[in-house]
């Protein structure tokens, strides 16, 4: 079967890549593209919004949110027509790490493929009406997963483009050692998940090797450094436009002088920059210059070492 033709098919706009790396931040800037509509992390929208009913980036509970609603009522006929534990069941099997080898292969299984072909539906039908409520062309999806830029790959209705953000490990590595508070919703744990240096050094190498390689298999990539495009913004997110093949004039007025406007958003899993609105501001956090501890810099530092120094740091 050919690809379906680009006006057939949904654009997304993938942001990959390690968390505490900027990728929240990254959402709201692209939020502010033309004809984007960042909605945070989509692969959590079925646990956090179904399950928790937690709140939406805006201040209302995911039930109250009249975009939210708009959006399954157009997408499955309401979201009390989906089968939430199904969809978790799908993800467990085809959007997990261990799932990438098989979805980069020409042959898989019968059973799944049919789990993948279902999982892509479920996710195209929940773009387009994202696409539809908003009056927008291009769904920002932030979850950062690899395995779900894998998974999107093989949806043949989506247009994959991907926004790789990437940081210094040691800044990440020292940003899982603290403790973050973050409101999410009742029932949600309000500090985020630490780790140790060593485990974060890994997953930091894992994470953005299976992001980068897409780029390898055809899917359009910008590679877009934190500690860049806190500094350059515009330059930097004029990059995501190439990539897009988007022409149009960007009005840039939402950057200015070592901040970012935004307004209110709809972001899903959405933490405490994901419901700021206003001015934001737009600085480095290289705290772990200063603070780290020298002997997790140094086994961060050793273990990173060739991707770190292909990237710049």
């Amino acid at each position: 079967m050919q690809p379906r033709p680009a006006a057939d098919r949904v654009s997304v706009l993938y942001v990959g890549g390690m968390p505490r790396s900027g990728s929240t931040l990254t959402d709201l800037m692209l939020d502010q593209l033309p004809d984007h509509v960042g909605v945070g992390e989509i692969f959590y929208l079925w646990e956090d919004a179904l399950v928790r009913n937690a709140p939406c980036a805006c201040g209302a509970a995911f039930n109250d949110c009249t975009f939210w609603q708009d959006v399954g009522e157009l997408a499955y006929g309401g979201w009390e027509s989906v089968d939430t534990a199904h969809i978790q069941r799908l993800q467990r099997t085809v959007d997990v790490t261990a799932a990438i080898p098989k979805l980069v292969r020409r042959r898989r299984s019968a059973e799944f493929e049919s789990a993948l072909r279902e999982y892509t539906g479920i996710l195209t039908d929940l773009y387009r009406a994202i696409v539809e409520v908003s009056g927008r062309q291009v769904v920002v999806d932030s979850s950062k997963r690899p395995s779900m830029a894998y998974v999107l790959r093989q949806a043949r209705a989506v247009d994959l483009r991907v926004a790789h953000v990437v940081r210094d490990p040691r800044g990440v590595a020292y940003s899982f050692s603290k403790v973050v508070e973050v409101d999410r919703g009742t029932g949600v744990p309000n500090r985020m998940p630490r780790s140790r240096p060593l485990k974060t050094a890994r997953r930091w190498l894992t994470v953005n090797l299976a992001i980068g390689a897409l780029d390898r298999l055809g899917v359009p990539t910008a590679r877009l450094r934190y500690e860049d495009l806190v500094t350059e913004p515009q330059r930097h997110l004029s990059r995501v436009l190439e990539i897009e093949d988007r022409s149009a004039a960007c009005d840039w007025a939402f950057l200015g002088d070592g901040k970012v406007d935004v307004p209110h958003t709809h972001a899903i899993a959405a933490g405490r920059v994901s419901r700021a609105s206003g001015t934001v501001p737009l600085r480095r956090d290289d705290a772990w210059r200063e603070t780290m501890p020298p002997g997790d810099r140094r086994l961060v530092s050793a273990l990173t070492a060739p991707l770190r120094s292909w990237y710049g740091y």
